[in-house]
């Protein structure tokens, strides 16, 4: 196995395991936006330790720019895979709290919003006609679909492989550039 891909899998090896302990802790909500810095933290730390490993492997040999590139964007890519099949997996079958916890944030945020229930409904049936017969809590039944799939499974890892695959296009070019230019002088 490439020492690049070796890199991208361990060190998505230990988010998975960070994120299984704040779970067993029972601090999976309050650790899910920490987690997500820790998330790209890792990320760099993959792309660069596969790079620079498989550069000490082949002698610090002089290559072009797009073949070093290649490389930290394997463990990049690598990385962004197994978080995102994880993210899945522990969306829908592990920990469905943070979907929970989003949800009823919002859902108060809007109960919040709108002082006046009667009048919100009523100047919603007046712009749009799909609201004609429906009630203030059908309004807020349908905000919570939204929610629901906005933060369901599915969407989180789709974010997610957009994200981390954005993040290892930016981060294998900075990598590569600060590893040939600052730390190896090529």
């Amino acid at each position: 196995m490439k020492t690049s891909v070796k890199a991208g899998l361990l060190f998505g090896i230990i988010w998975i395991i960070l994120v299984l302990i704040a779970y067993l802790l029972g601090y999976s909500v309050d650790f899910f936006i920490v987690s997500e810095l820790i998330n790209l933290f890792l990320l760099l730390g993959a792309i660069f330790t596969g790079l620079y490993l498989t550069k000490k492997e082949n002698n610090y040999e002089t290559v072009n720019a797009i073949e070093d590139f290649k490389i930290a964007m394997q463990s990049g890519i690598v990385y962004t895979i197994l978080i995102t099949g994880f993210v899945y997996l522990y969306h829908s079958q592990i920990d469905e709290s943070i979907k929970e916890s989003i949800t009823n944030d919002r859902i108060a945020a809007i109960h919040e919003k709108i002082p006046n229930e009667e009048t919100y409904i009523k100047d919603i049936q007046a712009v749009d006609d799909k609201w004609t017969n429906k009630s203030f809590d059908d309004f807020i039944e349908n905000q919570e679909d939204q929610t629901r799939t906005f933060v369901g499974e599915f969407f989180t890892s789709f974010f997610h492989l957009m994200i981390l695959f954005m993040f290892s296009l930016f981060y294998s070019f900075f990598v590569t550039i600060v590893i040939r230019k600052i730390i190896l002088r090529q």
